[in-house]
């Protein structure tokens, strides 16, 4: 498959009234409160260890690009492989195909699969000849020489199984009475050219689209191409096919209970082959990047030993399979690349979990690893709506036993749920960090289990464990606890009733009286739009909510679906925008309709933007940049009628800022008309851009204009009509009016503490020195990410260590390539096992993000 096509018209819009009506926020997607049913439950039994983790579902087709540029070092903290155009010797002329990509993927250290398939043009391939395949199967082959450091394999076909049209069947040149013994043929005839020209590049095949062992003929293909191969000596290095059906338990199935039968039946050389789904997942919307669909495959490739896989594209190309987004300061990670960045980042043996649904496939699951050396379990999870407790079997045969920390933490896949296309691919704002939903002591029983209760799951999001020894909980900036704001006619639960589910050991009930409120003293270091994320409890069965203000300003009220119980058993996650001014502010929030319990909120920068596509289109085209398929902008605004009308949500009322990311490829300037409500409030002006979005440039042309118009409370329609000219609009985004701040008396509140995480002890550094280098590659509202580069000296190493000095307050709370601890300025960067030897003048790459204030200075930085 090279992409899969949708259509987007005819994908029901949500009406407005009705996700106010349902209490929908961003981040939920208005399914009905969880029923009580049996609890299910993930087992994790460190008794039972494997090798270290084989981590094959880190790959993506087509992730990394020249065209977006994709981050070099986002693509090493989250991917191991890859698979790609296969180009002719020197043509960059694609941004996604091998040439392009080289360079990116050794500085990441990845590795990828090239498709020689792709060298024929056209989809399904073009077949001209035998001549003119051959004549590009030894041009590629010689040409990967210069990069074969970074070659998983080749691959010289890609779903061959039905994908070879232009008459192929037809091609009398070619032997075989059926589609299948050509191919069959043809593989043989290419196997050979590719071995005389390089002896030893694995080869991988036959890679057909569709392998699902328990249909007869699917079974009898592969027979067929076996046979075959094993009579001709072109058995491939690794057996391969691609698995694009919705359940994750096809690989394993296939892979058990038929290949592997049928490959020691026929006595294949090599058995057993080394495994490779050169594309995994459905095309359904909710798998590219989703972190709880994704998990579930990676499960199972791990379960059942496969060594290497690349999700299939549903998206478009160079942003790792759909984990990053586009903003005006470059690609940023979404929940989807965290989840893959803690995978990437995992340590030390795979560790045995069993899912309680056993064949279907569909409930959660999860991949765990014991790191012996830092003493830690690491457990990643989801793919399920409801309460799903993860039972932990031999701590007490690690090491750890009585009381233990266990973090619990969380990578929210956000979907605003006014957008028209509501498919879960397309969410995934931008995130700065994942959050932390509690970070405590529990205890572990006599027999060594312990159970981690993560309730209210819901099934796109991803969940992370870490126990470790006991050890104070760390404090996590913007979080805020309800037991610690200030309570006003409410009661604080606190000892062994908090203990059961609460982040810090307590949370907040009895918000029961028309007075009652708790009211979080929050700092934030810049005035603007931020995304507040509360964890509660509703335990009446029914619809409730709070009030919010802000400053003494009301800001709506924030809405608390039904939980499956009060918060010492159940707890769940509701989110709000709010409008926060520079410095502290005091949020109140009281009784509202119903009634419910709190435990923390978590405060951050709102993210979104609101997109064209996926806004109400009126006589208009819904377009693509250049080399993209899937949608990225609203073009063809051209006729009398034409418009696009945004669903923006506003906490309160007053003017706000609106930024259109715009195109305008002719040289005069063009204007569209804003409604608001259906009211003209203005006019805004697009000058002439060079270009359209939907060149090969993408969004290089594009350019911003600005509006201000006035907003009521709650949702808004902005509709940006046709004008004089023509523009392509990619995007809208917004900046709230400026309020006030709290005034005198504000409600005290602790200040946080920087998160840290336990890190392995320095590795050594015998006879050899290293130097360190430090940039800035993005700033954002309250947020940074950083570059640091580690370079050996004149003598080879076998570890290092880098140490950052922070001068301004900056926290790092997130790092790939590296393990790193916090202690108040300082920040130690240790390597991982992968990258800690480097030879003379040899280097490596480390990414973070971390949250700053008004300036961010550079580091002190050195290494040893």
């Amino acid at each position: 498959m090279r992409a899969r096509r949708f259509a987007v018209g005819g994908v029901a819009a949500l009406v407005a009234a009705a996700a106010v009506a349902a209490g929908l926020v961003p981040g939920h997607s208005g399914s009905p409160a969880y029923a009580a049913t049996v609890e299910s439950v993930i087992t994790v039994d460190t008794d039972r260890q494997g090798g270290p983790l084989k981590k094959a579902g880190l790959g993506t087709l087509f992730g990394v690009a020249s065209t977006p540029d994709t981050p070099a070092d986002l693509a090493a903290g989250s991917q191991l492989y890859l698979s790609q155009h296969q180009a002719a010797p020197g043509d960059t002329s694609y941004p996604t195909s091998t040439e392009s990509v080289v360079a990116k993927m050794r500085a990441a250290g990845m590795k990828m699969v090239g498709r020689y398939n792709d060298l024929m043009g056209g989809w399904p391939y073009d077949w001209k000849g035998t001549a003119d395949w051959y004549a590009k199967v030894d041009a590629a082959t010689r040409g990967i020489q210069s990069y074969r450091d970074v070659l998983y394999a080749v691959a010289p076909f890609n779903e061959p199984d039905n994908k070879l049209q232009g008459g192929f069947a037809q091609d009398t040149s070619v032997p075989g009475a059926t589609y299948d013994e050509k191919f069959e043929w043809l593989w043989t005839q290419t196997f050979r050219r590719i071995r005389a020209i390089d002896p030893t590049i694995p080869i991988m095949g036959p890679n057909y689209e569709h392998y699902r062992g328990w249909e007869a003929p699917l079974q009898a293909r592969m027979r067929a191409f076996l046979v075959n191969a094993k009579a001709t000596g072109t058995v491939p290095n690794l057996i391969g096919w691609h698995s694009l059906g919705p359940s994750p338990g096809d690989v394993p199935e296939s892979l058990t209970r038929y290949y592997r039968p049928l490959e020691n039946e026929l006595a294949l050389p090599g058995r057993p082959l080394p495994v490779v789904i050169e594309e995994y997942g459905p095309g359904t919307g909710d798998f590219e990047g989703v972190p709880g669909t994704m998990v579930k495959h990676w499960a199972e490739f791990e379960r059942y030993g496969v060594d290497y896989a690349s999700m299939g594209i549903y998206t478009n190309p160079g942003l790792l399979g759909n984990t990053l987004r586009r903003t005006a300061t470059g690609l940023k990670p979404n929940a989807g690349w965290y989840l893959m960045n803690w995978y990437r980042s995992m340590r030390g043996n795979r560790v045995d979990v069993s899912r309680w649904d056993t064949r279907h496939y569909q409930a959660s699951d999860g991949v765990a690893s014991w790191d012996a050396a830092a003493r830690t379990l690491t457990v990643l999870a989801g793919g399920e709506d409801g309460d799903v407790d993860v039972t932990v079997l031999g701590l007490n045969a690690r090491g750890l036993s009585g009381t233990v920390r266990v973090r619990l933490d969380v990578a929210y896949w956000d979907k605003e749920p006014t957008d028209t296309d509501q498919r879960t691919e397309r969410g995934g704002d931008p995130i700065s960090g994942a959050y932390n939903l509690f970070d405590k002591a529990m205890t572990v029983d006599a027999s060594g289990k312990l159970t981690v209760p993560v309730h209210a799951m819901q099934r796109y999001h991803g969940y992370r464990i870490l126990i470790s020894p006991a050890a104070a909980p760390a404090a996590y900036p913007g979080k805020y606890e309800a037991e610690t704001a200030a309570v006003t006619h409410a009661v604080v639960h606190t000892g062994a009733d908090g203990r059961v589910l609460a982040s810090g050991d307590g949370y907040v009930g009895g918000i029961d009286a028309a007075d009652s409120a708790v009211t979080f003293g929050v700092d934030v270091p810049s005035a603007g739009m931020y995304l507040m994320r509360v964890r509660y409890a509703n335990g009446t069965g029914a619809a409730a909510g709070h009030t919010v203000s802000v400053n003494g300003t009301a800001q709506g009220s924030v809405a608390y679906p039904a939980t499956d119980g009060w918060a010492n058993s159940s707890l769940g996650t509701a989110s709000k925008r709010i409008v926060l001014a520079a410095g502290h502010n005091e949020i109140r929030l009281g009784r509202g309709t119903g009634f419910a319990e709190l435990d923390f909120v978590d405060v951050r920068p709102d993210t979104h933007r609101y997109e064209a596509e996926y806004a109400a289109v009126t006589s208009a085209r819904i377009s693509h940049y250049g080399y993209d398929e899937f949608p990225d902008l609203v073009g063809g605004i051209d006729q009398a009628d034409s418009a696009v009308e945004f669903t923006v949500d506003a906490p309160l009322a007053g003017d706000y800022r609106l930024t259109v990311g715009y195109g305008n490829g002719q040289a005069g300037t063009a204007t569209h008309r804003v409604l608001v409500g259906g009211v003209q409030q203005g006019v805004v002006s697009y000058p002439g851009t060079g270009a359209w979005l939907t060149g090969p440039a993408q969004d290089g042309p594009l350019r911003r204009a600005e509006v201000t118009v006035r907003l009521t409370a709650g949702l808004n329609q902005v509709r940006l009509a046709k004008g004089d000219g023509f523009a392509e609009l990619d995007y809208l985004t917004v900046v709230p009016p400026v309020i006030a701040g709290p005034g005198p008396n504000p409600s005290p509140r602790p200040s946080p503490s920087p998160s840290r995480q336990p890190s392995p002890s320095p590795s050594p550094n015998p006879g050899g020195v290293c130097t360190a280098g430090y940039r800035v590659t993005g700033q954002w509202d309250g947020a940074f990410q950083a570059e640091v580069t580690v370079t050996a000296g004149a003598a080879p190493i076998s570890g290092w260590q880098v140490t950052l000095t922070y001068g301004q307050g900056q926290v790092v709370n997130q790092v790939w390539s590296a393990a790193y601890r916090q202690s108040g300025a300082v920040v130690t960067l240790t390597n991982l096992d992968y990258n800690g030897a480097l030879g003379a003048g040899a280097g490596t790459t480390v990414g973070l993000i971390a949250t700053r204030g008004t300036a961010n200075a550079d580091p002190v930085v050195s290494c040893r």
